[in-house]
């Protein structure tokens, strides 16, 4: 069962919300605040502010290759997200079978999550009201035919990798292109449109096997998709050309006003990447690179990339793979419904606020 938290006190009681977790990155990351400064600052206690932070502590890589830890609000708000998941909850769906079988048909055949779910209960009047975090109680206890496999957001297992990385696999800082630390902090904290996030999803390994390039808006979550011939800084370069002669040079420039990525090899080639296909000395885009081994900086794509392994599961091979299907794919992404965005469409979300830009 969901139950709200009310208190008189919302001041000092309220919990930590997102844009509060990405003050506290800020500063303690940045500014090297103490717990006790920071939660001055936030008007909360210093064990709120000890326990979020050590809830959000990820190891992290500085310029000089050395080992550090850096909070990262991502991660401490999934894992805030994920305990709350966690909470008891007693049986309402009792011998409703109608429901149930709307909820199984809805994940498996509509590939819809719990969270979207939940609101088409409430706004399609059924006796029984469930939350989000009910229904995943149930398909952890399996009360209905469901099991996380089949969420479109699988089972957020991270994988271990208990084997060393090769030599090839290390991602060397790119010390030509900007990083993420020059990166504006309107840009982290999702006030605009037109910041991105870029990244490569790979289909059975091997060679001349095709790739995906993903392009995912940061405050929208807007998806553009292109089907890529290999994975080279050519490639890449030549996808984001189409993009610019489809949409025109301007209209470009207005839409990516700045490209985050990985270090990868891919993507290193950032004159390419911020260099209009006409030549021209105006920058079309300005691209920053997140630092290694930390994929939590680039969260966006890291969620939307899960939601396209609902379609292309690791180890599908993408040869065959039109890019009428790709962009079936990208379609299906844009008009799915989102929590974060108050269930409207990434879609909707991003008309409206070209509205207001």
């Amino acid at each position: 069962m969901c139950q709200e938290q009310y208190t008189t006190n919302k001041r000092k009681f309220k919990q930590l919300t997102y844009k509060d977790r990405i003050k506290i990155e800020t500063l303690y990351n940045d500014q090297h605040l103490s717990y006790t400064q920071i939660g001055k600052i936030l008007e909360k206690h210093r064990t709120t502010i000890s326990r979020d932070i050590k809830s959000g502590l990820v190891k992290n890589l500085t310029s000089e290759l050395i080992e550090i830890y850096v909070y990262s609000a991502e991660v401490a708000q999934r894992k805030n997200e994920e305990n709350e998941t966690a909470k008891g909850t007693y049986l309402k769906i009792g011998t409703d079978m109608k429901l149930a079988s709307f909820i199984e048909t809805q994940i498996k055949e509509e590939k819809t999550s719990p969270e979207v779910i939940a609101y088409k209960i409430k706004k399609e009047k059924f006796s029984t009201t469930l939350c989000f975090k009910t229904i995943y109680n149930y398909i952890d206890k399996e009360i209905i035919e469901v099991k996380r496999k089949d969420l479109v957001y699988g089972n957020y297992a991270k994988k271990v990798d208990k084997g060393q990385k090769e030599e090839s696999d290390f991602l060397k800082p790119n010390k030509e292109g900007k990083t993420i630390h020059e990166r504006p902090e309107e840009i982290k904290t999702r006030e605009e449109i037109g910041h991105w996030e870029m990244d490569l999803v790979e289909g059975l390994k091997g060679q001349k096997e095709p790739y995906l390039l993903v392009l995912s808006e940061r405050k929208t979550r807007k998806e553009i998709i292109e089907l890529l011939p290999n994975k080279t800084a050519k490639s890449v370069s030549k996808a984001l050309d189409r993009i610019e002669k489809e949409i025109g040079v301007v209209k470009f420039r207005e839409t990516f006003k700045t490209i985050t990525t990985d270090n990868g090899a891919e993507f290193r080639n950032w004159r390419s990447i911020e260099q209009s296909y006409t030549g021209s000395k105006k920058a079309r885009t300005s691209q920053y690179f997140a630092d290694a081994y930390s994929s939590w900086q680039r969260g966006t794509n890291e969620n939307i990339n899960k939601m396209i392994r609902r379609f292309l599961p690791k180890g599908t091979s993408f040869k065959g793979l039109k890019q009428e299907d790709v962009k079936r794919i990208e379609k299906w992404i844009n008009q799915y419904p989102r929590k974060i965005l108050k269930f409207k469409t990434s879609e909707e979300y991003y008309q409206e606020e070209l509205k207001i830009a």
